[in-house]
């Protein structure tokens, strides 16, 4: 079975995966150039930017306007050198969930995995969807202003004078791909995280369905269940290893974004598709930052139902010895798998809202700088 298809296809467009039927030295090459076309399109826009905020910026109106897609850019440049540096890495995540411990066994286990991966399929689709809306949203309205008085989408600096002639369609199309391959690349990275945190609760959940055929069993074998649950604490642990800098980054960024969209929306007439734009925009980045912390979460509380899982089947006819492993089982699952930023926060609904109140405080002190 593959799983995380739609993640997957998502990395591919987004220049760092590629497509596994390219097995051809040419074809190799080919993505290749396109990987580094993408990574020099969207670092080339990440740095226009920061130097206009280093060099023009001069008020609070101006730094909110100019950080907004900022933050956005670094973050999807972010994430294409984590998933670039992890590729091997992620490949060896999901090879784990085709193989023994984790391989199904059964009908009833293949239901399980297949279940948990049309799930976060369709929330991939849903997601990319919401996303892309917001991008067409943001370039009919650029188009519709910015582009029919000879103005670049973003203010960014430019080593040559984009105000007229040729250079300044290229300075343009040069924004609107940088934002479409930004959108796709922020989905993507997210995606394939919160795909991989659906498959290890897919695995707790098959591991409950292993311990419910125990009694039904003539031997009952108990070490591998044993083995089978310190190997999804270990498989956990390794996941967030690898992205652990990209959750921190994340979480941060989102933050800041919340804030700065909240500070735009004050300034911006109710009745406008710029408005409207934000909006979008703002839903976009409260929805990721809720993905990382309801998976996360969700991987908790799967983690913490093994105790109850024991408790609900028929126990009482095993051996001691089998009886002595499954209460090691449950104490183990007494310390929940826990997916943490940086090892400081825990990615849970508790934080999700923590972060809300955040982005509320630092839009706040925004606004009474502004005041003064």
């Amino acid at each position: 079975m593959i799983i995380l298809q739609p993640a997957f296809k998502l990395l591919t467009i987004g220049g760092c995966w590629r497509p596994s039927p390219w097995t051809t030295t040419g074809k190799r090459i080919l993505y290749a150039f396109y990987t580094v076309f993408v990574f020099l399109l969207l670092h080339s826009f990440c740095l226009s930017q920061l130097l206009n905020a280093l060099w023009n910026v001069q008020t609070t109106d101006d730094l909110s306007d100019s950080f907004y897609m900022f933050i956005a850019n670094i973050l999807a440049c972010f994430k294409l050198i984590v998933v670039l540096l992890n590729h091997e890495n992620i490949k060896i995540l999901c090879e784990k969930l085709r193989t023994r411990p984790c391989e199904p066994r059964n009908r009833e286990e293949m239901a399980i995995q297949r279940d948990y991966d049309r799930k976060i399929g369709s929330v991939t689709i849903y997601y990319a969807a919401l996303v892309e809306i917001t991008v067409l949203c943001m370039i009919i309205s650029s188009l519709l202003t910015d582009f029919r008085h000879k103005k670049l989408a973003y203010n960014v600096w430019l080593p040559f004078n984009h105000s007229s002639g040729q250079l300044y369609y290229v300075a343009y199309v040069h924004q609107l791909v940088s934002l479409i391959a930004t959108s796709i690349l922020n989905v993507a990275g997210d995606t394939i995280f919160c795909g991989l945190c659906v498959h290890a609760c897919s695995q707790q959940a098959i591991l409950q369905h292993r311990l419910k055929e125990l009694p039904t069993q003539d031997r009952p074998d108990i070490g591998p269940i044993v083995k089978f649950h310190k190997y999804l604490y270990r498989y956990s642990l390794t996941m967030q290893e690898k992205f652990q800098a990209m959750i921190g980054i994340q979480l941060l960024a989102s933050t800041l974004v919340v804030c700065f969209i909240l500070y735009q929306l004050t300034n911006t007439p109710l009745m406008s598709l710029r408005y409207l734009q934000f909006v979008l925009y703002m839903v976009c980045m409260m929805t990721q930052i809720f993905f990382y912390c309801w998976y996360g979460n969700a991987l908790k509380l799967k983690s913490v139902e093994m105790a109850d899982a024991i408790f609900e089947i028929d126990w009482i006819n095993l051996d001691n010895s089998t009886k002595r492993s499954l209460i090691m089982i449950m104490r183990r699952a007494t310390n929940p798998i826990e997916l943490t930023s940086v090892y400081v926060f825990t990615m849970d609904l508790g934080t999700f809202v923590s972060i809300l109140r955040m982005s509320y405080s630092t839009y706040n002190l925004l606004q009474r700088n502004e005041d003064l």
